[in-house]
């Protein structure tokens, strides 16, 4: 029985270890994003997009013609 307690104890302090790694880790690719790219909000950079004539959708319906 000793050793099922044991056991717990060291899976969940191994689980809490590696939980706070992958977040230092995942928290430093972040910033790294961060610094290539900025903070992405804001109006999108570039000329907007073009409609091509006859695939604009003004009601969301796939089908053709209104069906």
């Amino acid at each position: 029985m000793t050793g099922l307690v044991v056991l717990t104890v060291v899976i969940a302090v191994l689980t809490a270890v590696i939980t706070l790694v992958w977040w230092k880790v995942g928290d430093q690719w972040a910033d790294d994003e961060y610094k290539k790219f900025g903070h992405g909000g804001g109006a999108p950079k570039g000329p907007p997009p073009t409609v091509i004539k006859g695939f604009e959708s003004t009601s969301g319906d796939s089908r053709p013609d209104g069906e």
